[in-house]
């Protein structure tokens, strides 16, 4: 022990004696290397980030010159630093990222990140508004992310304006928003349902895709005969298989959902084929082997015998929700008490633990 403070002593008498204070110098020398560390590796640089943003305010001047840095990933890193710490030099430097930067992912993380200057009193609203019209989609999602998560007073007003006009990526994002809002807040997420019916027929499939979804997640009743008029009045593929899928987003099922995977596996799309009938073997204990490439009759005879079983068995078919899948009794494994032995729950006297999620 005593050997070595008498070498660290001995090392900063030598650093005094350079006329050099060792510890300004060490920290200036390791910001540097820190900020040059920023563009190395993508997610290896966040021990970097880290200390930077420990080091505080005395890394800010070296933060504020890597926002200039020709690796976009150091910008990004550099800016998520900037604003962690906000210091009042660095706010204008930042809003000059998120406007003129020429990386997408570096404007995404300024708008993101400017969460941290809005706590600190700034008024950040203006900018990420005017984020949502970025060229860029990623940008805006994650200024309406920021606007719903931190409770901008306009984001109500910014919804229903991407709701109705929208670029198609913007539109799909707030429509996502609007489903986990249902589950919050159902009054909150109905209020957005005249817009949401709106883009049903919206010209981008994609966003036809993402209105069929939000709208069965509304409803409570009559989803299927609903999925079953999207899939009849939308030619393109990509909406039919949106509208086979979305019958795993209803609740409780009936069983002629059945009879709408058996229709979407006489498609003339082979990609809409394949998906109806991953969906049928998925709902049902049974497996009867169809070729969404093969040749028509060999297709046609297949289906045939699904509607066989389905004719046969519909009858005996109930939803388990528990295994989301139509079962008859036969399917389902007998108790352990029904057999004449003692259940799980009866031979050992404590309750079971629920499933891990």
């Amino acid at each position: 022990m005593r050997r070595l403070a008498t070498v660290w002593l001995g090392a900063a008498a030598m650093a005094a004696m350079a006329g050099e204070p060792p510890k300004e110098a060490d920290q200036a020398a390791r910001i540097a290397k820190l900020c040059k560390e920023l563009g190395e590796t993508q997610y290896g640089s966040m021990p970097a980030f880290e200390q930077l943003v420990q080091i505080g305010a005395p890394a800010v001047p070296k933060l504020l010159e890597a926002l200039k840095d020709r690796r976009p990933q150091a910008r990004w890193w550099a800016v998520a630093a900037v604003c962690r710490l906000a210091p009042d030099e660095g706010y204008a430097p930042v809003l000059d990222v998120l406007k003129n930067d020429s990386d997408d992912f570096v404007r995404s993380t300024a708008v993101y990140h400017l969460r941290h200057y809005g706590k600190k009193g700034k008024d950040i609203w203006p900018a990420v508004e005017e984020a949502l019209t970025d060229k860029s989609p990623e940008v805006g999602r994650w200024a309406l992310r920021l606007m719903m998560e931190d409770g901008c007073p306009k984001f109500d007003d910014a919804m229903r304006k991407t709701l109705a006009s929208g670029g198609s990526e913007l539109r799909s994002y707030a429509l996502e928003y609007v489903r986990t809002q249902f589950e919050k807040d159902t009054a909150k997420a109905k209020a957005y349902e005249p817009l949401v019916q709106q883009l049903l027929s919206a010209p981008d499939p994609l966003v036809r895709c993402d209105a069929i979804h939000t709208t069965v997640k509304m409803k409570d009743k009559g989803q299927l005969d609903f999925l079953r008029e999207m899939y009849k009045t939308n030619p393109d593929a990509r909406v039919k298989e949106a509208a086979l899928r979305c019958v795993t987003v209803v609740p409780n099922p009936p069983v002629e959902a059945l009879e709408f995977f058996i229709q979407g596996m006489e498609s003339d799309n082979e990609k809409v084929r394949e998906a109806a009938f991953k969906l049928i073997t998925k709902g049902v204990k049974e497996y009867i082997g169809f070729d969404a490439k093969g040749p028509v009759p060999m297709r046609e005879a297949t289906v045939a015998k699904w509607r066989q079983w389905l004719a046969a068995n519909r009858d005996k078919l109930t939803w388990h929700s528990d295994v989301r899948k139509f079962l008859r009794p036969e399917d389902r494994p007998a108790k352990a008490d029904e057999k004449g032995g003692k259940s799980p729950a009866k031979a050992a006297d404590t309750p079971r633990k629920a499933p891990t999620p």
